[in-house]
């Protein structure tokens, strides 16, 4: 396994530098289909003074998501985020959900450009608290707006790699904030 890790590391490394292979993603004459996968780690974080809750807790995040690079400005992205387990002493959540958003990018070279984006979550939350006697569990769901920034590479005309930060702010009774950090490799079509 470690054996197969590292030459597919050698084999994106030497497309990555080789000078045959740069990316050209300025003369678009069409819109351009890419999918991607990313894994971060988030902070999960809430305060209920009423209850005299305070939960602090980072886990990591697998995503997925598929786009259409209008221009080298503007893209529309659809993701599926997976929230790991987050936990304190008593209680727990598992959040995932599916997100919309609109990328709006500024190329600095041919081979990297800085962007922010922003759209709508939708996430389905399951939260537990144990109690002396048992614990209650209950499913929560909503919609809310999300906004981030980045930096992107691009090996080639097709491979790139993101580095992202996205904040996440459910509204609830609560109030949970969720800042999330990720790195994401993906493919254009």
């Amino acid at each position: 396994m470690i054996k197969t890790l590292s030459l597919s590391a050698l084999a994106l490394a030497t497309l990555g530098f080789n000078s045959a292979a740069q990316a050209d993603v300025t003369d678009m004459d069409s819109p351009r289909i890419y999918t991607g996968i990313g894994y971060g780690q988030y902070s999960f974080q809430f305060e209920d003074s009423e209850n005299d809750i305070d939960f602090d807790d980072d886990a990591q995040m697998l995503k997925g998501y598929i786009g259409t690079q209008f221009n080298e400005h503007l893209s529309l992205e659809l993701a599926y985020q997976n929230f790991d387990e987050v936990s304190d002493i008593d209680s727990k959540a598992e959040i995932d959900g599916v997100s919309l958003a609109a990328r709006f990018a500024a190329p600095i070279t041919e081979d990297f450009s800085v962007y922010a984006k922003g759209g709508w979550f939708e996430w389905d939350a399951d939260v537990t608290q144990e109690l002396p006697v048992g614990s209650i569990s209950a499913s929560q769901d909503g919609g809310d707006v999300f906004y981030g920034a980045g930096i992107e590479y691009a090996f080639t005309t097709n491979m790139q790699v993101r580095l992202e930060y996205e904040r996440y702010e459910l509204e609830d009774d609560i109030d949970p904030e969720m800042d999330v950090a990720s790195v994401s490799f993906q493919y254009m079509f």
